[in-house]
């Protein structure tokens, strides 16, 4: 995807979630307004049934005198027992003769929140008030189901927009990646193939050079060098690409890691001979350990090239290994710049290589770490990597004697 096409759903989701949200807040707040409306409704026509039934229906003009205020709580509470309402109230008469309206009886409120809810009507010259607690509480807690799917809702959505945004940075990443290994194996495959094309046609277009053995025999070299270096590629893109080799059978035997060792210093040596690597082992004879040995060098191997491709000039490597209870700690150390510890994580991923690395002197196809892990994971180990700007430790942990 191309980056203004990713930064424009970007943009579209993060407003249709931000649009959703302020919707479902507004609705909220309507909800809240409309119910408290009702509520308030209800409580002034609780009054005003109240009011009527202590009143008989009559005005004072008609002959109505002030009753007992005890009668007219009576007849509130009644009215909003009926109603299904429960809450504190208070009643209230007050004179409306003088400037200031004057209480002259009141019932109740002793129990009575702090928020409060307040009715009246006036029937000249006198006030019949009603307080309540405020409905605030009730109202919140009859909305809360629905408040509460509101809000697992937008979660839901911005769980669902992070995970497709990991998945975009992913299928980004991924892009990136198929086109480095792409670029890599065919440089790669390039390389000993136009070798092996000018060694032979060398041959064939100078017959004074093929007649001479010893020159002919130098390009045959060549040749068959470079096609066992081919071979050597494919061989290890179809060993770490194919998903069967997780149920290939290892072949434990007990092992000794310093063995192993040397034989990964004599390999790289000799591939390596132009780089003037320098070697340090610091593993004991003691250090043995139960796995397939074949892949274990494989593994080693793989780690000891990777710190004399990333190392300094000239890479320094350091295998140690040491025994401690029931496994076995082999370690792999560099002289490079380190990896960052963004990059130290996925490493080990499928045809993931550090940003960096992609230069001509470190060439590869992001496959010889994963193999590594995938490896000390089927003999029951773990692979630890910790690095600073001096350097690179990459460390095996095995059973010492099989998983």
């Amino acid at each position: 995807m191309k980056q203004s096409r990713f930064t424009f759903v970007v943009v579209v989701v993060v407003v249709a979630l931000v649009l959703l949200a302020s919707v479902e807040a507004m609705w909220a707040v309507g909800n809240y307004r409309d119910l408290k409306a009702n509520y308030r409704h209800q409580i002034e026509s609780i009054l005003d049934e109240a009011i009527w039934q202590y009143t008989e229906g009559r005005r004072l003009s008609q002959g109505f005198s002030i009753g007992p205020i005890d009668r007219f709580h009576t007849f509130v509470s009644d009215e909003l027992r009926s109603a299904g309402i429960s809450t504190h109230f208070m009643v209230e008469v007050l004179s409306t003769t003088d400037a200031e309206p004057i209480l002259l009886m009141s019932m109740g409120g002793d129990s009575l929140g702090e928020e409060r809810m307040v009715v009246e009507q006036c029937i000249a010259p006198i006030i019949m008030r009603l307080t309540v607690d405020d409905p605030h509480t009730g109202i919140m807690r009859s909305m809360r189901s629905m408040l509460i799917l509101q809000v697992l809702s937008i979660v839901v959505l911005i769980v669902a927009f992070l995970y497709m945004l990991r998945t975009l940075f992913r299928a980004k990443s991924i892009d990136r990646i198929r086109r480095d290994l792409t670029h890599n194996i065919t440089h790669e495959l390039k390389t000993p193939i136009a070798a092996a094309y000018a060694a032979t046609d060398a041959l064939l277009q100078m017959p004074d050079l093929a007649e001479d053995n010893a020159s002919r025999t130098d390009y045959l070299q060549m040749t068959l060098g470079e096609l066992k270096r081919l071979d050597t590629m494919v061989e290890e893109v179809l060993r770490t690409s194919t998903e069967e080799f997780r149920n290939v059978e290892l072949r434990r035997e007990e092992c000794q890691v310093r063995d192993i060792a040397e034989e990964v210093r004599h390999t790289l040596d000799m591939k390596y001979n132009d780089r003037g690597v320098e070697w340090s082992l610091g593993v004991g004879e003691d250090v043995v350990v139960v796995a397939d040995r074949f892949h274990l060098l494989s593994a080693l191997s793989a780690l000891a090239d990777n710190a004399i491709k990333y190392g300094g000039e000239p890479p320094r490597v350091a295998i140690e290994a040491s025994s401690k209870r029931d496994m076995v700690a082999i370690t792999v150390v560099d002289n490079g710049r380190g990896i960052a510890r963004r990059e130290q994580r996925r490493i080990f991923e499928k045809f993931y290589r550090i940003g960096e690395g992609n230069r001509h002197t470190t060439r590869g196809y992001g496959l010889g770490l994963y193999y590594v892990k995938m490896i000390v994971e089927r003999h029951g180990g773990k692979v630890v990597v910790s690095s600073s700007p001096k350097g690179s430790r990459l460390t095996i942990k095995l059973p010492s004697y099989g998983k």
